[in-house]
């Protein structure tokens, strides 16, 4: 924390560009008036009255919990509908016991706070922060079952027959539907009127480096952070001027003793540390003043580019260590994933036959040469495969490759992770079968031989593995997979080691679950074609 990153610090002086090709100017070159007058502009951009904000907190906060209670009351209603009227229902299960509808009801409101209390604890009525639709539905499954649990301890202890199992089984089930739904269309109504999915809060990223560039970059683009980045703290800022598209109208705001008047004048609710050059404990004494003021302090640690979730924090005499695990899948997780590949690719193969087929025929009547494409791979444990793709460039397009990376002028990378969008091998059936990745389809025969999973890193090839870093062979830990994390986050327009630390924490945060979303997630990556070329 006493020096910002070598590359940072030794690799650059004064007279240097920065990475544009434009020599950062100083901080000093900015006249008084001048920062005054940038001053007020972003005043009148950022800020808005202390009262405006919690009102809205409030009606946001107010607006889930109606919806939820109408959705529970819903439920409730359709689910004795269903269990004691509906004609079917009752022939083929008869009730138990006849309940009036009275009881049941009382006896649910009267527990009902824990469904409210259970959604609040796992986040569902926080302002600040976004979930995904699809990560809602464990969510909601766990409260729907804190609430009925509670319920049946209730019962049992008071001896109340309002609570049939019959019954709860339908408000189980309707109960998960209906608040999902409710809490999906409400969504809906609050785009259309113009309201996000969270409530912005004012973010100050102490750190004009590298770090606190990217930190900003990150922020403007995952809004559903709910952070939103007003400018840096810097008493030797690297970056006075930026040159990115979205970070333009960001600017150093001060250096570090002014935190307090800029908190107070933008009204900062959350401060970021990334990266500086001011001593250890100069850094404690600003979070200190941000407690003090009442705002959230995080900070950026080393090797944020590989630390995500998978670790364990010890210490000694007071030194916290940070031990990072090897990331691979052990035990049931391991045999979960398995079991899931030769399950779901088994139902997924009995699905697409046809549009395999269709393919097939399509590329065979499009060019000549094989319909299939056999390329040789690298996959678990770094052992090669011949991985299956339909075939969309004319034949042989393989042997142009080396030619087509070595004439490319401007190409960062070489062969690693090497694509162009207006690729003249590809073929007109080409085109179309990458777009909506059809051509990967045939790798769910990878995938039913033990080569690859139905979710994992992408599979790369022998000159891209050979530029790999010592820390990106971690993501060879596992099989790779037909889709994965990078390819419903953006695909080929993210940089490499963006994808990099994607498959890590890919690894790193497994569950059963999260593959499942993954697979939904590619459905729309597929239809849109975002990235897809």
């Amino acid at each position: 924390m006493e020096g910002r990153l070598v590359e940072e610090r030794d690799s650059q002086t004064a007279q240097q560009p920065v990475e544009s090709g434009v020599t950062a100017p100083k901080v000093e070159e900015i006249s008084d008036q001048e920062l005054q007058a940038i001053l007020r502009e972003a005043r009148r951009e950022i800020l808005h009255p202390r009262s405006q904000r919690r009102l809205e907190v409030t009606v946001r906060i107010l607006m889930r919990f109606v919806c939820d209670a109408s959705a529970m009351w819903a439920a409730l209603v359709f689910s004795y509908w269903v269990r004691f009227q509906y004609p079917l229902v009752v022939r083929l299960f008869p009730p138990e016991n006849a309940v009036s509808f009275g009881p049941v009801a009382l006896t649910l409101a009267m527990t009902s706070p824990v469904l409210f209390l259970a959604l609040k604890a796992c986040g569902m009525y926080d302002p600040y922060q976004r979930i995904r639709v699809l990560d809602r539905i464990p969510r909601i499954v766990g409260s729907v079952n804190a609430h009925l649990v509670f319920t049946l301890i209730v019962s049992f202890l008071f001896n109340s027959l309002a609570t049939p199992r019959g019954f709860l089984v339908f408000f189980w089930a309707f109960s998960i539907i209906f608040i999902f739904v409710s809490r999906t269309f409400l969504q809906f109504l609050a785009s259309l009127i113009g309201w996000g999915d969270v409530v912005m809060r004012n973010t100050l990223i102490i750190g004009a480096g590298r770090v606190g560039k990217s930190v900003a970059r990150k922020l403007i683009k995952h809004q559903g952070f709910g952070l939103r980045p007003i400018g840096f703290l810097d008493d030797d800022p690297l970056f006075a001027e930026f040159e990115e598209p979205e970070l333009r109208d960001l600017r150093v705001l001060g250096n570090l003793d002014s935190l307090e008047n800029v908190i107070r004048d933008f009204r900062v609710e959350k401060v970021i540390i990334a990266f500086n050059t001011s001593p250890a404990e100069r850094l404690l004494d600003l979070a200190s003043t941000c407690n003090g003021a009442g705002v959230e302090c995080s900070i950026v640690p080393r090797l944020f580019e590989v630390i995500t979730d998978e670790i364990t924090v010890n210490e000694i005499g007071g030194i916290p260590l940070i031990r990072l695990r090897d990331k691979r899948l052990h035990g049931y997780k391991k045999v979960l994933k398995t079991l899931e590949d030769y399950v779901l690719g088994t139902a997924i193969l009995l699905v697409i036959w046809p549009i395999l087929l269709v393919t097939a025929i399509a590329i065979k009547l499009d060019s000549p040469g094989p319909v299939f494409f056999r390329h040789r791979r690298v996959g678990k444990d770094g052992k090669c495969f011949d991985c299956l793709k339909f075939r969309s460039m004319v034949d042989g397009a393989h042997k142009m490759q080396a030619e087509l990376v070595n004439g490319k002028s401007g190409n960062e990378f070489g062969w690693l992770c090497w694509k162009e969008k207006e690729d003249p091998r590809v073929t007109r059936v080409g085109k179309w079968i990458r777009k909506f990745s059809i051509d990967e389809l045939p790798q769910i025969f990878n995938v039913l031989a033990g080569q690859m999973s139905l979710v994992g890193p992408r599979p790369h090839i022998k000159e891209e593995v050979r530029q790999y870093k010592d820390w990106h062979r971690q993501r060879l830990n596992v099989k790779p997979g037909i889709t994965g994390l990078w390819q419903v986050s953006g695909r080929s327009d993210l940089p490499f080691d963006e994808m990099i630390k994607l498959d890590l924490y890919y690894i790193e945060t497994w569950s059963l679950w999260q593959d499942i979303k993954i697979i939904l997630r590619t459905f729309k990556a597929i239809i849109t074609g975002d990235g897809a070329y």
